[in-house]
């Protein structure tokens, strides 16, 4: 593939050099060579869904870091990139102003982003995105962006200045813009939905169909049913709903998982220590009688209130267990922590697998992280297709109509001449210097010319990348085959299909 990545930079970077030698504006060319220098960067992946899809807990989960900020207002939501690399523990975020400046921030820094009041919205309106860096495998592969949500609905405010609702349209209608580019223009994209009103196939595919907004292509978007911890009936029905979405939506989606992040980033915690936390719970909640505790996990007033006396495990401590995790998240993992017939590594392994994130890697490893350079250079080549769109639709049309403007003007000009007298051969010297420089044609063939060579270069270069593709999905199903084919056959496979 470096070989087709090396074609694509350098057809974008001739590109370049013809625009700017056509006497169209500079934007055209710097664009093109803003494409080439993105050739060789690590793939973009967006977490794209509404505002209070569950976004920050999913990519937390994912990363198995608490960075992206859960639970905070709408107003002051960022977008995140997340990028390989180690971060300074002093100022571990880079704010990227939208003035162009640069600047290093503490953790401080982020916690007064938070709120309501003006002075928040002032400073969250002059940021453009935050990034962060982390020694995260994944992040050599891709760049992680969580964004802001889409139809942001910003929370109101007792303090009804002018200024203070200027703002709070101004930064929601931002976030909803920009969650929407970042979902049209990175090289992948996992769209989340969560909670619906109604449990049913219907309502969790009209809210797919929704966050899409019909711009995904199955090409490079996966989606994610997320928070299925929270709803006991979603939980139980995951697989089957997840499989029903993607059947129905498979021509915009690669496939649909269901994840519980939540569940997940409590695991992690509840892991760290030599998994003290886990066997504490496990430890507590087996000591109450399997009916009584059934009974309590069916409302969090009940567990965290309700007293017996002859009770092994008071509410206090039970409160003190739950601390300050999302009820759904502690009743999914207290009724695997529960059961007597899971040991420890029984309990691990179960929740895990209701987690789902071993299914997620599996799938992110396979669709953007093995294929993210096949994915990127289709993508560049797509931005790349745009600029040559524009300079067929708006500057050729200009062109044109700029060239039939100055044949009028020509043929003014020759009129004057014949009609002018004097010597003859001075006429005609005169006429052929007129032609010369007020070609009408020539500049509107060579653009068009211009733009054929380079509309088929790309048109080349996607139709390999296509077949890369092709070819890639040709060895994954092959490799899955259940052994049909041995190591050394499918080592003698993979050069034949391009990889």
């Amino acid at each position: 593939m470096s070989e087709l990545q090396e074609k694509l930079a350098d057809v974008l970077r001739r590109a370049a050099r013809r625009l700017r030698g056509a006497d169209l504006p500079g934007e055209l060319a710097e664009r093109m060579e803003g494409l080439a220098t993105q050739v060789h960067e690590p793939c973009v992946v967006a977490v794209v869904g509404r505002v209070k899809v569950g976004k920050s807990t999913f990519v937390n989960a994912l990363l198995g870091v608490d960075l992206a900020k859960v639970g905070t207002t709408e107003t002051t939501a960022t977008i995140n990139y997340f990028t390989y690399g180690t971060p300074d523990p002093e100022r571990p975020v880079r704010c990227h102003w939208r003035s162009g400046k640069v600047t290093d921030e503490s953790r401080a820094f982020l916690d007064g982003l938070q709120g309501n009041d003006l002075e928040t919205l002032r400073r969250a309106d002059g940021i453009d995105h935050l990034e962060y860096f982390l020694p995260n495998p994944l992040l050599k592969q891709i760049t992680l962006v969580d964004t802001p949500g889409t139809s942001a609905v910003v929370d109101e405010h007792q303090d009804r200045t002018a200024e203070f609702m200027q703002l709070n349209n101004q930064l929601r209608d931002r976030h909803d813009q920009d969650t929407r580019r970042l979902g049209d223009t990175a090289d992948a994209v996992i769209y989340l939905v969560g909670q619906v009103a109604k449990v049913t196939d219907r309502s969790f595919l009209q809210e797919f169909t929704q966050t899409t907004g019909g711009r995904s292509s199955a090409l490079n978007a996966i989606g994610i049913l997320s928070k299925i911890e929270l709803q006991p009936e979603v939980l139980a029905r995951r697989h089957e709903l997840s499989a029903k979405i993607a059947s129905q939506l498979k021509d915009s989606l690669n496939t649909v998982i269901p994840v519980a992040a939540g569940a997940r980033r409590e695991l992690d915690r509840l892991l760290e220590d030599d998994r003290a936390g886990l066997r504490r719970m496990m430890s507590t909640l087996r000591r109450i009688p399997p009916d009584t505790l059934e009974m309590l996990l069916d409302a969090e007033e009940f567990f965290c209130d309700l007293d017996f006396p002859d009770s092994p495990v008071d509410p206090a401590e039970r409160r003190e267990l739950l601390g300050d995790t999302k009820w759904g998240v502690f009743t999914t993992i207290a009724r695997v922590a529960a059961d007597p017939l899971l040991d420890l590594d029984g309990v691990v392994e179960r929740l895990e697998k209701t987690a789902g994130f071993k299914s997620l890697w599996e799938i992110l490893n396979k669709h953007f992280i093995e294929r993210g350079h096949i994915l990127r250079g289709y993508r560049i080549a797509s931005d790349a297709q745009e600029v040559l769109n524009e300079v067929r639709y708006t500057h050729l049309p200009k062109l044109r109509k700029d060239v039939h403007q100055e044949k009028d003007r020509l043929d003014r000009f020759l009129r004057f001449v014949r009609e002018a007298g004097g010597d003859p051969a001075t006429a005609r010297e005169i006429e052929d210097f007129m032609r010369d420089h007020l070609d009408t044609n020539r500049r509107v063939n060579e653009l068009e010319t211009l733009h054929g060579k380079l509309d088929a270069e790309l048109g080349g270069l996607f139709l390999r990348l296509l077949a890369y593709n092709d070819d890639f999905e040709v060895l994954q199903k092959l490799e899955s085959s259940g052994g049909e084919f041995s190591e050394a056959e499918l080592a003698e496979l993979r050069p034949l299909l391009g990889l």
